[in-house]
Order: C-alpha cells, then sequence, then structure tokens
C-alpha cells in the first residue's frame, strides 16, 4: 500500500529531476560549461538524491513507481522534440544511455538490499562521487590514454576513480558496518580496484550500471570473507587479468574486450556457484568461434556479447527475485541455447555433415553440463516443474535457426541470438513462475 507522503513524494521526484537537468541547463549556457560537465552535474544531483530514497520512501513499491515513472519521463526527453531541455543528459557527442542505467541502477540496489544500507549506500556513493571525479580529472589532467570501444581513456581519471572510492569505501564500511578494520582495508582494495577496472572496461554509459552492480555483488560475497581468502581472490584475480588479456589476443580479441570479459565471468562468479558459470563460458567461448569463422559486420561483436550476458544475467537475477522463484535454471538454459546457436553460425558455411557433426556434438555437451547444473540446483528450483521438455524444445529451437536461417543473425548477432535462447526460458518463467 503506498501512503499519501509516498504518493506527493513521486511527483515532486521528478518534478525536482526535470528542475535540476533545466538549472544545469542554463548555468551551463551562463558560464560556459562543456556538455560533459553539464551531464555529470545531473549525474551527481540524481545520485545523491538516489541516496535518501530508503529513507524517504516507506513503501518499497513506492520507490519502485518512481523509478519506473523517472525512466518513462527520461526515455521521452530523448525525442526529438525536447532535445533542447535535455542537453545537460544529451549533449556529450558519444552515444550513452548512462542515466536509463542509472535508474536500473539504483533499483536494483533498492531492490537487492533492504536492511543493510551499507551494500545500498556504498555502492550509489562509489556511482556518484568516484564516477564524477574520475571524469572530471580525466578531461582537465588526462594526459596518458587507452583505447576502448568509444575512443580512449585516461589513466589520470582510472587513479582518481581508485583513490576516491578507496576513501568512500572505508568511510562507509567504518561508519555502518561492524567488519574489523583489517578487512575493511582488504574490502576497501578490493572494492577500489574492481570498481575502477570496472569503470575503465565500461562503454556507452553502462558504466552507471556495471560499477554499482559489481561493487554490490563483491561487498555481498566477500563481507564475511576471512583476510588470508581475500588476500588470495585478490592476487588470483589479478594474474587471471594478466594472462586474460594475452589468450584474448590470441584469440582475436583487443585488451579492452579481454578485460571485459574477464570482468564479466568474475561478476558471474561473485552471484553464484561456479558450476553455474560453466554455460555462460561455453556461450561466450561459442561466440568467439562464430566471430571467428563466420565473421559478420557488428562493429564490437565481443563487447556486444559482454553486455548481452551481463543484461541475460541480470534479468534473471531480477526475475527471480521478484516473484521469490529462483530462476537459476533459467539462466542456464539461456546460456545453454546461445552456446548452441553460436556454434551453429560459427560452421554455417562448412560442408553439411561437419555441420551435423558440430551441432550435434554441441547439444550433447551442452545438455550434459545443464543437466548437471540443474541437479546441483534442485534443491531452490522445485517451482518450474521437469526442466527437461522445455530444455529440448529450447535447444531444439536453436539448432534449428542455426541450421535453416543462419542470415537472420548477420547484423546485431548477440543481440539477437540472446533473444531467441531466452524465448522458451521466459515462456516457462511466465507460465510457471507467475502463475505458481
Amino acid at each position: 500500500m503506498i501512503g499519501a507522503l509516498d504518493l506527493a513524494l513521486i511527483p515532486s521526484s521528478i518534478g525536482g529531476l526535470l528542475l535540476a537537468m533545466a538549472l544545469v541547463r542554463r548555468a551551463g549556457a551562463r558560464f560556459g560549461l562543456s556538455p560533459e560537465m553539464q551531464r555529470k552535474l545531473v549525474h551527481v544531483t540524481t545520485g545523491l538524491y538516489a541516496l535518501t530514497l530508503p529513507y524517504t520512501f516507506s513503501s518499497p513499491a513506492a520507490a519502485m513507481l518512481l523509478l519506473a515513472l523517472s525512466l518513462a519521463a527520461l526515455v521521452a526527453l530523448r525525442r526529438p522534440r525536447f532535445a533542447r531541455f535535455a542537453s545537460s543528459l544529451h549533449g556529450v557527442r558519444r552515444r550513452s544511455h548512462g542515466e536509463i542505467y542509472l535508474l536500473f541502477a539504483v533499483g536494483f540496489l533498492y531492490w537487492f538490499s533492504p536492511g543493510d544500507r551499507a551494500l545500498y549506500v556504498l555502492p550509489l556513493l562509489v556511482l556518484t562521487l568516484a564516477d564524477a571525479a574520475a571524469a572530471l580529472a580525466g578531461t582537465r589532467y588526462g594526459s596518458k590514454h587507452f583505447s576502448v570501444a568509444e575512443g580512449t581513456k585516461s589513466w589520470e581519471g582510472v587513479v582518481m576513480f581508485f583513490m576516491v572510492t578507496l576513501i568512500l569505501s572505508m568511510t562507509t564500511l567504518l561508519l555502518m558496518t561492524e567488519i574489523d578494520r583489517p578487512r575493511i582495508i582488504a574490502l576497501s582494495l578490493m572494492v577500489a580496484g574492481f570498481g575502477a577496472l570496472v569503470e575503465a572496461e565500461s562503454w556507452g554509459g553502462r558504466d552507471n550500471l556495471f560499477v554499482p552492480v559489481g561493487v554490490y555483488l563483491l561487498l555481498a560475497t566477500h563481507v564475511e570473507t576471512p583476510l588470508p581468502q581475500l588476500a588470495l581472490i585478490g592476487a588470483i584475480f589479478l594474474t587471471m587479468l594478466i594472462y586474460a588479456q594475452q589468450i584474448g589476443v590470441a584469440l582475436g580479441m583487443t585488451r579492452h574486450a579481454a578485460r571485459a570479459t574477464l570482468v564479466l565471468i568474475a561478476l558471474m562468479l561473485a552471484a553464484s556457484a561456479p558450476h553455474n558459470a560453466l554455460l555462460a563460458v561455453t556461450a561466450l567461448a561459442a561466440h568467439v568461434a562464430a566471430r571467428a569463422f563466420a565473421p559478420r559486420d557488428d562493429a564490437f561483436p565481443d563487447l556486444d556479447i559482454v553486455a548481452v550476458s551481463a543484461g541475460v544475467a541480470l534479468l534473471w537475477l531480477f526475475a527471480g527475485e521478484a516473484v521469490g522463484a529462483n530462476a537459476l535454471d533459467l539462466y542456464n538454459l539461456t546460456f545453454a541455447g546461445m552456446a548452441v546457436l553460436f556454434a551453429a553460425l560459427a560452421v554455417q558455411e562448412a560442408t553439411r555433415l561437419r555441420r551435423l557433426a558440430v551441432i550435434a556434438t554441441s547439444l550433447a555437451v551442452v545438455w550434459a553440463v545443464l543437466s548437471r547444473a540443474a541437479a546441483l540446483n534442485a534443491a531452490t528450483q522445485g517451482w518450474h516443474g521437469d526442466l527437461a521438455p522445455w530444455a529440448a524444445a529450447s535447444l531444439a529451437l536453436c539448432a534449428a535457426a542455426g541450421w535453416f536461417a543462419p542470415e537472420a543473425f548477420d547484423r546485431r548477432r548477440a543481440w539477437r541470438v540472446a533473444s531467441l535462447a531466452g524465448a522458451i526460458p521466459i515462456i516457462l518463467f511466465l507460465t510457471k513462475g507467475l502463475l505458481r
């Protein structure tokens, strides 16, 4: 039930967001502020207000309604007729949906951190303040750059992000948790290092989603991890980061894409047990094969698959939590379908016999891994009944699409593959999860 005060706060909050944008636009025109500076001012204002949501709204439903209406308003502001008013958000030359990702991040944190304010506050502080500080430092003082999908970023910005995040993390964990101080230092170093890496590897404004979600998952997973184990995890990750770049380059990936892929796998491992990352890794490997043997015209295919895979993981995490039905089997089934379809696309130009052999082998391997993962997850998955018929239908659909209509995936391949692979898992969720 949404109370009268919450109902009054919703339109006033949206009005405040629009007012802030108008004021920033006027200040930008008067004082000659760059488009990037204007966008960051709106970003900081929005982030700071989002920090107050658990304290100002008594009803979670009201807060989620506010986010939904704010999302609708921001989408509407992307229409050409509002271009001048929304210039404080969209005036930068690069294509970005950062304000949309920011709202999704706030919704994620609000939904998944009830009762633990540190898990809500710290990721938002990092997103709001560390990101803004990094952007300003990089813009003003950046002289040493590295390549990303959109062009370049500066090492000065990365260092600023790390330092500000380290300070925010130590301060927040000291004030809002009972964690002992040595582990606070270790956790803060991990949060700062991992957050800086995620921010550096993000593109198209996706850091507004990936950074807070990554910081949340890291903290939620390791808040009780002993100090020696934290040190070991950090050392293993750094070692993997070094070798991931070398392996990625050998596979035809850019260093940026290789690092982004490692970050994705690390987040998946933080969110669930290792066996639930096997099919995602299999799908990523099948994508690499498809990109190598049947390349198409997508500009950044390796980054596309990283973004799509992150979206699939977040979709099933949200969906399961929303209805109280663990969706790990559907998450795994989606990646299983993606792996089969990518494998079929990889051999679309081969002989019929070789295509048949590759598709049959991929089906057998994926079925074995999916069955084993489902057995290990069985304690939390009783709501959907027998997974086998749904899995057979989904994998058959993906194999058939790769065999009979490979040309349907010539453009925006990763997005179309994920959409088809997710179709039957979504039907299963709608028929069994929502109606149970």
